[in-house]
């Protein structure tokens, strides 16, 4: 099962946050963001794996390109 839908609504709250003003809410639910980015990318990669890596990163830099745009 894909679980991407999760970082998209951590991005759907976070833009509502920015656009009411709650900037540390926000800035925490950009930490947010990289959490499940990176612990989604562990479950995909399976136990042990090196591709697990090497796929975070691409996770991250997705999941930071996605919601960066203001």
């Amino acid at each position: 099962m894909k679980a991407d839908w999760v970082i998209d609504i951590l991005k759907d709250i976070r833009q509502f946050s920015e656009k009411n003003g709650m900037m540390v809410l926000a800035e925490q639910l950009d930490d947010a963001i990289f959490v499940a980015a990176h612990e989604i990318g562990v479950r995909a990669s399976g136990p042990g794996s090196v591709k697990g890596v090497k796929g975070n990163a691409g996770i991250f830099a997705g999941a930071l390109a996605d919601h960066e745009v203001r």
